[in-house]
């Protein structure tokens, strides 16, 4: 009977942890990580392809293709999705979305 309970007790403990985490809606982020001290960048984002990493809660993937878009301004472009990975950033956001840099028609 008591192992029911504190079976009962964990699950839930882990559903709302679930509910919890999912709520903090964390922003969308260039994935372009780089090691202390170094200048060249080894996240896979580049000037040419630009990797965003977004939560599918609110905003999502307008939010993320905004972002690009702001990465590809930088060299006159504008951005155009080309592909995505599940669970390739973090939890919070763990979509990364990857932004071709084209020309602006």
């Amino acid at each position: 009977m008591r192992h029911a309970y504190l079976h009962r007790i964990l699950k839930t403990s882990a559903v709302l942890a679930v509910i919890v985490l999912s709520s903090c809606a964390t922003p969308p982020y260039v994935d372009s990580r780089r090691e202390a001290g170094q200048k060249a960048p080894i996240g896979p984002s580049t000037a040419d392809m630009p990797a965003i990493c977004y939560s599918s809660h609110g905003a999502g993937r307008a939010a993320a293709a905004k972002l690009a878009d702001s990465e590809c301004a930088k060299t006159a472009r504008t951005a155009k999705f080309d592909h995505e990975d599940s669970w390739a950033c973090t939890i919070k956001t763990p979509t990364r979305a990857f932004f071709r840099c084209v020309a602006k028609p």
